[in-house]
């Protein structure tokens, strides 16, 4: 009895074992959505396929898109092409799994409703326009490991604000992440060595900005249109800065370039509205045409060498752009470093009170400068430093008041401040 019994399970187990394997070795990403068994057994999940030797992609009907395997994911020629094309806008996050290495070029291009993306170690490139015009896309979580960004990878990202690259990227696409319109800090370490054409083009908050100090060059109009960036510190290596780099960053106060430089190219900084000072070193052999057009504000060079250096220079146009303008040239220096700045300008009753923080040196003078509603002057005051926290002026017809400061030797000493006071 015993053995017919064992004899009897052996044969009902060998009946079960093949359905029961045939069942497991079958992966959902081969099924079809369309399919009766494969919904029924995955029923969350919207659709799914293969993106790539090894490569399968599921979206579920959370709009999480999920990317599997081990490799690379195909690069597509354009967005339209994606096979998950129809469902771009239900996709609200991307999970990249661990084991894929590349994320293909137009993978998630125009996937407006995406908020959020998870890039593993493993990946170590994202192609070109990737991510591009994701503009919901805020929360991007990258690992150590990435290498490389593509052209125009996260362009048009508009809900981006603020982005840390990890120190293994060593490499920015061509406009990668231009006019990210939202995008108002951001940090790359490790090895990165230029940045591209128009890499943060049209981020017009983009306010601060960390590069490592890796970077040699600084491509054409890299920084066109940052209209929110009032300072920015070059990389000390830094040898060449393309055309157009800094055109139109007009809330651009200062710059000091290294004296790693040559040349400075055209229109490197044309229509920086609100450059006040830029430090040349004398390396610089050449300034190129409309390098400082149209930079009305501007009213102090320094020169770090002697003025017979500054003579045998080579300006197209901006000699006569600094005799026009009354810009005042400074030999032998760069910008000075002061802790001296102007806090506040306060109206009451007709007496102007501006406060100076800081230690201004011996022989320094405050002047307050006074305007019409027109922008038209109307006189100036100037009161010598003896007691650094109040000073005081009786305005008339004053629309606008601005209060500057300059050294013992007539250099600026601190930021000038304007006021509205009517």
């Amino acid at each position: 009895m015993k053995k017919r019994t064992k004899f009897l399970l052996l044969v009902l187990l060998a009946l079960l074992t093949p359905a029961v394997r045939a069942e497991w070795q079958t992966p959902d990403t081969f099924r079809n959505a369309n399919d009766t068994d494969g919904a029924e057994l995955f029923a969350e999940t919207v659709n799914n396929g293969v993106c790539g030797s090894g490569m399968t992609w599921r979206l579920d009907v959370d709009g999480v898109m999920t990317i599997s395997g081990k490799g690379v994911m195909t690069d597509y020629p354009s967005a339209n092409t994606v096979p998950w094309r129809a469902y771009r806008l239900d996709i609200r996050k991307v999970n990249i799994e661990y084991g894929v290495t590349r994320i293909g070029s137009y993978a998630f291009s125009d996937c407006a409703a995406m908020t959020a993306l998870t890039v593993p170690e493993s990946v170590d490139s994202i192609g070109d326009s990737a991510f591009a015009n994701c503009e919901r896309l805020s929360d991007i979580v990258i690992a150590n490991g990435l290498q490389e960004i593509g052209n125009r990878a996260f362009t048009g990202c508009a809900a981006l604000e603020k982005l840390s690259l990890p120190k293994s990227v060593n490499a920015l696409g061509q406009a990668a992440f231009s006019y990210c319109a939202g995008l108002t800090e951001f940090r790359a370490a490790g090895s990165l060595e230029e940045t591209r054409t128009s890499l943060f083009a049209g981020c017009t908050s983009l306010r601060t900005i960390t590069l490592p100090d890796t970077v040699r060059t600084i491509g054409l109009r890299t920084f066109s249109g940052c209209s929110a960036l009032t300072e920015f510190t070059l990389p000390e290596r830094v040898s060449v800065i393309g055309s157009y780099a800094f055109e139109k960053c007009a809330a651009l106060q200062s710059i000091a370039l290294t004296d790693r430089m040559t040349d400075i190219e055209s229109g490197v900084f044309s229509n920086c509205s609100g450059l006040k000072s830029v430090t040349i070193p004398d390396s610089v052999r050449n300034i190129k045409r409309a390098a400082f057009e149209n930079c009305n504000a501007l009213r102090d060079v320094y020169y770090t060498g002697t003025a017979t250096q500054w003579d045998s220079v080579s300006m197209v146009d901006f000699r006569d752009q600094i005799r026009r303008r009354m810009i005042d040239v400074h030999y032998g220096q760069a910008e000075p470093v002061s802790d001296v700045t102007i806090e506040s300008i306060s109206v009451n009753n007709g007496r102007v009170t501006v406060d100076v923080s800081g230690s201004p040196e011996e022989g320094s003078v405050l002047f307050i400068a006074a305007y019409d509603a027109d922008g038209r002057f109307l006189n100036m005051d100037s009161y010598p430093i003896d007691d650094p926290n109040a000073y005081t002026v009786f305005a008339k017809e004053a629309h606008t008041l601005t209060a500057f400061l300059l050294d013992s030797r007539r250099r600026p000493a601190a930021s000038a401040l304007s006021r509205n006071v009517s």
